[in-house]
């Protein structure tokens, strides 16, 4: 005779199906300690192993519980014995809503602490995803507005993971219950001001009322979507063909193309990113004062946490950026994160590599202030660092968050772009090399 097998046993396979092929640790959670992101914990804990789990708790500074809703959190990560991490801040509206400031405050958070190329897991459901829909379709947006949340999502240096998609909230009720969890409730859900719970509270109620498989009936229209989008790529159109190695999307031969295949591309592009879902007028903005800006001009349209940009034939996405700290002390072989400007590291390197002399004092970093000059290698005369950085097509949004590498007071390597050549190790003797991964 077999056995049903229980919601939680349903819940942990779609997990573990998920991670089929990652074998990257640890694996990060974000834990709010709600009821979602609770039971999610445990069953990546149980999965993965508690060891190989770091959770990623945001206060956010908005609730007068806040304080509260960390400790438990602690309590339950004792408990599980995975590790936590705890970013506290102030969620400043920047005139997209306090739910829209928190989202982007959460995911810069969540940018600063999961490791390049690891996992983050994130505990949205069926409701989840129906709602969206709806709150995109009240927005006001075209087809690919309309898509789902995807279950895996590349976003900004990591991978993001939702392996709970076909799940409802009842479902996921029913397996905390059943293995005796224990969660928080944030007072502000039932505060219907916010478009979601009003959503959650007054309209979708209703529509359960009158038509009880809604979820499942609306969540087929977007999987229907889904499949439209993917079988009818405009034009034949690969989006993954028009980016550049560095996640622009190159705006090229698209003259003949139609406004709404134009917005369509965006739309496209500007999900697969991660970003929240903007409205048709707000690409249309990107299209009349970004792509048709002058060719001297340096244009920006605000799009989710952060500003659609171009340079050279290409648009970028730039998230907010955030104010750059001071520099952490340099260590030879450490790698470190500089809050504003990305990883750096200077390591030795091998015999015979062009680098810079593994014998230089007073190594530390700075930013540019202005006025800067360096002789590249190769080159035979000192040059204004800002013309260099116009020279090496850098991005005038990066320029100023560039980690120069300093010997005393003189100039030796600029991130890891190009080294000083008054200060190259000889070839058979050790080098450092500088190493840059923007954040």
């Amino acid at each position: 005779m077999t056995t049903t097998p229980s919601i939680y046993q349903n819940l942990t396979q779609s997990l573990r199906d998920q991670l089929i092929g990652h074998d990257i640790r640890p694996v990060f959670v974000g834990f709010s300690g709600g009821l979602d992101s609770t039971l999610l914990l445990k069953c990546a804990c149980d999965v993965v192993g508690a060891s190989n789990v770091v959770s990623i708790h945001v206060h956010h500074g908005l609730s007068a519980n806040a304080d509260q809703w960390q400790s438990f959190c602690e309590q339950q990560v004792a408990e599980l014995g995975c590790k936590l991490i705890v970013e506290k801040g102030q969620v400043e509206s920047t005139g997209q809503g306090v739910e829209a400031a928190a989202r982007t405050y959460r995911y810069s958070v969540f940018s600063q602490h999961v490791t390049p190329k690891h996992w983050l897991l994130l505990a949205h459901h069926l409701d989840d995803q129906v709602e969206t829909f709806f709150l995109r379709m009240m927005r006001g947006t075209g087809l690919h507005g309309l898509k789902s949340m995807s279950a895996i999502q590349p976003r900004d240096h990591y991978q993001l993971c939702r392996p709970w998609l076909k799940f409802s909230r009842l479902q996921l009720e029913q397996a905390a219950n059943a293995c005796g969890l224990r969660w928080i409730e944030d007072e502000s859900n039932v505060d219907s001001q916010y478009d979601r719970n009003y959503l959650r509270n007054e309209v979708l109620p209703l529509f359960e009322s009158r038509w009880p498989s809604y979820r499942e009936r609306v969540n087929g229209i977007i999987q229907q979507v889904d499949s439209e989008l993917q079988s009818n790529a405009h034009h034949g159109d690969n989006l993954e063909a028009r980016l550049s190695h560095d996640g622009g999307l190159k705006w090229v031969q698209l003259d003949s193309w139609s406004e709404a295949d134009k917005l369509s591309l965006l739309h496209r592009w500007l999900t697969e990113l991660g970003v929240q879902v903007p409205s048709k007028v707000r690409l249309q903005h990107v299209l009349s004062d970004v792509v048709e800006a002058k060719p001297d001009a340096d244009p920006k349209v605000r799009m989710g946490n952060g500003y659609v940009r171009r340079h050279g034939p290409a648009l970028y996405w730039v998230p907010e950026q955030s104010a750059i700290d001071a520099p952490p002390p340099l260590q030879i072989g450490n790698k470190s994160y500089w809050p504003g400007v990305g990883y750096i590291e200077v390591k030795y390197s091998e015999k015979g590599q062009a680098g810079l002399k593994a014998n230089l004092p007073n190594l530390h970093w700075r930013t540019r202030q202005g006025g800067e000059q360096i002789r590249p290698l190769g080159r035979s005369k000192r040059r204004d660092l800002k013309r260099l950085l116009q020279e090496y097509r850098v991005k005038p949004w990066q320029r100023d968050r560039l980690p120069l590498l300093y010997s005393g007071d003189t100039l030796v390597a600029v991130a890891d772009l190009f080294i000083s050549a008054d200060h190259t190790a000889e070839e058979e003797n050790l080098a450092l090399e500088v190493i840059w991964q923007n954040s």
